[in-house]
């Protein structure tokens, strides 16, 4: 083994952006401390699992990862929400296994076997406080600000994991894209269990986060991630002024509603009536009104009838969202409505969930085919699996390009579209977005 190396890892995320984004500040953390990275996890000395238990059938693909891992050599190191929420699963599929928190950042270096460190874990655990950076930063970075929720919403079995509202420092964070920015990053995706709630615990807010984020001077995008609609209604006004001030800023906002129906809100405690929810959108589409809007939904919630799902349908078709994630209903450790009665049989859900994803792509190919010979800026961020380019304008619409070069900013005209992304040509470069 290369003597400048202690140690080679294989390391697997599942799951939401946030979880990403911890996933990659432990390969930074690993990569630092004199450890490689390794695609194939059968040339590894050890595996990190860095895993989501947000679904069930995500946990499946979790558990099979890890049985998989365990006929290996490696040792093995499961972390991330699952970890918490369903460790004697985990101990089934692989009895070695080390089991660590969730965000377990530089405490990782704890949890790698000493015989693979030389015994300097402990040592080398002791890194600056400074987020660590790899040398060839990606385009699009993740920014996680904060952990945890206020909310107690009864099908969720995050909260158990990730606790109450715990808000990173604003000091923090502008540090962290401050160095990104200079490393050449060109996105960033704010994200958090619920970025609405933001600084509640640490006297701050998010739209005073971002205005300290937009003093950095550079040209790049933000996109602001998942908001709770009953905590966003009390700061949208700031999000939207912000937004029409300052380019930088992608006019997208994910706001899940997860149910029409007030009575399926009330038993999902979602602290937030449809009518409310309703206005919400209608005064940010009256603000921006080609702003993209993304939105949650679960079908199939323990005592859903027909009349609670057309009434999700009738707000699905009254809002038309953008991006819709669907989801089929299902129970999962902790969560309380594991414990309610009047069940949906999943053939129901599934009917559902394939009659509301058939409404959802209506949708997206008439709000797409609104982009058509659109001309502006796009920023190319990464290839495609076939050779184009990846780029998205100040809407957050995916632009797909046959030309150009990663980090440039690019003047385009859309050629054509489909439901899920808009096709176009470069027309020419353009200044840089500095604010």
């Amino acid at each position: 083994m290369d003597e400048s190396i202690i140690f080679r890892f294989h390391l697997k995320n599942f799951g939401c952006t946030q979880n990403q984004g911890e996933g990659e500040n432990i390969r930074q953390i690993l990569l630092q401390s004199r450890g490689e990275e390794v695609d194939d996890k059968y040339k590894a000395d050890v595996i990190i699992i860095n895993t989501c238990a947000v679904k069930t059938p995500t946990e499946d693909k979790v558990i099979q990862f890890i049985y998989d891992s365990s006929i290996t050599d490696a040792d093995i190191i499961v972390t991330g929400c699952l970890s918490k929420i369903n460790p004697d699963r985990i101990k089934k599929a692989c009895p070695d296994a080390i089991l660590t928190p969730p965000n377990i950042g530089k405490s990782i270096l704890k949890y790698v076997p000493l015989q693979l460190t030389n015994g300097e874990a402990y040592q080398m655990a002791k890194l600056p406080e400074e987020p660590v950076f790899l040398l060839e930063l990606p385009l699009t970075t993740i920014v996680p600000i904060s952990q945890g929720c206020l909310g107690s919403c009864t099908y969720c079995t995050v909260k158990y994991a990730r606790g109450w509202l715990t808000s990173y420092p604003v000091k923090s964070i502008i540090n962290y894209v401050k160095k990104a920015v200079e490393m050449g990053a060109k996105e960033f995706y704010i994200t958090s269990q619920d970025t609405a709630v933001y600084g509640r615990d640490n006297c701050a807010t998010l739209p005073e986060l971002l205005e300290k984020i937009l003093e950095i001077e550079g040209d790049y995008q933000i996109r602001i991630g998942m908001m709770n609609p009953a905590y966003a209604s009390e700061i949208i006004n700031e999000i939207l002024k912000l937004m029409r001030r300052d380019k930088r800023l992608y006019r997208f906002l994910h706001i899940p509603v997860q149910s029409g129906s007030d009575k399926i809100l009330e038993s999902m405690k979602r602290v937030y009536t449809i009518e409310a929810f309703n206005n919400l959108i209608r005064k940010i589409r009256k603000e921006l009104p080609d702003i993209t809007l993304s939105t949650d939904i679960i079908v199939g919630f323990p005592g859903e009838t027909n009349f609670d799902f057309d009434l999700t349908v009738q707000c699905l078709e009254k809002n038309q969202f953008d991006i819709v994630n669907v989801s089929k209903y299902g129970d999962r450790p902790f969560a309380a409505s594991s414990s309610f009665p009047n069940k949906i049989p999943s053939d129901i859900k599934k009917k559902r969930s394939k009659y509301l994803s058939e409404k959802v792509h209506e949708i997206q190919k008439l709000r797409n085919e609104k982009w058509s010979n659109w001309e502006g800026s796009v920023i190319i961020l990464k290839e495609t699996t076939t050779g184009n380019k990846f780029a998205r304008n100040i809407h957050y619409k995916p632009v797909i390009l046959t030309e150009g070069i990663l980090g440039d900013r690019v003047s385009v005209q859309v050629t054509g579209n489909s439901r899920s992304t808009l096709k176009g040509k470069v027309v020419k470069s353009v200044p840089q977005i500095i604010e």
